[in-house]
């Protein structure tokens, strides 16, 4: 079984990276690939070049889903689109991606996975795996955490994990590139201590239970 991600930016894809490695380690049937974005975008309206050429997921999805469509044809695979979910409202914006892959006739098996709010709710979704990456965390801000809430996700981690906090990071790492080498910095020393089994946040079990549906032998490492 091969699995084709399609991931917003690098930070998630650094995640998701670590946590295929493990799975397939369990599972030597599967293969994986991941194509990370440069952030989400939004969904095209002209279809121009300049528009679906962006580097940016939503504007350049349409054309990815045909690409690998055709591509996976004849092989047992499925497209996994991973994206944040930010301020939209998650049942209008999956219909929104179901239409598109509708509307791009895409036959080969795919599935939308929105990380709610951000893709930095999943790691704070295992605490062990926070203190195992970062022994000074801020456990008693972690606890005024609700899961899978619309706060500023990825803030409220540097809050957690970054030494000052959000206001120390913003200062020391001004552009979206410094920014964004946290993000995937924190993916990186978090992922590989989670445990894929057991979180607090829906939308990443969710990503996993599409996972395991896809596999002979469902990870429980």
């Amino acid at each position: 079984m091969h699995f084709q991600f399609l991931i917003e930016d690098q930070s998630s894809a650094a995640l998701i990276e670590i946590l295929m490695q493990r799975i397939s380690l369990v599972n030597k049937n599967i293969t994986f690939n991941c194509k990370p974005f440069k952030g989400i975008g939004g969904f095209t309206k002209k279809n121009t070049v300049k528009e679906t050429k962006s580097g940016k997921l939503l504007n350049d999805l349409a054309t990815y889903l045909r690409g690998f469509n055709k591509s996976l044809q004849n092989i047992p695979a499925a497209i996994i689109v991973v994206l944040d979910n930010d301020q939209h409202e998650t049942e209008v914006f999956l219909a929104q991606l179901k239409q598109l892959a509708y509307q791009n006739m895409i036959t080969v098996d795919h599935v939308f996975c929105i990380a709610v709010e951000e893709v930095e709710a999943w790691l704070l979704g295992d605490e062990a795996a926070i203190q195992a990456a970062y022994p000074s965390a801020k456990l008693a801000k972690l606890h005024t955490y609700k899961q899978d809430s619309i706060c500023g996700t990825w803030e409220f981690l540097a809050e957690v994990v970054y030494p000052g906090g959000i206001s120390k990071l913003k200062k020391e790492c001004q552009t979206y590139m410094e920014v964004g080498k946290c993000k995937s910095e924190w993916a990186k020393n978090i992922g590989i201590h989670m445990d894929i089994t057991r979180n607090n946040s829906p939308s990443f079990n969710y990503f996993i239970t599409e996972i395991n549906k896809r596999i002979i032998a469902p990870c429980s490492c």
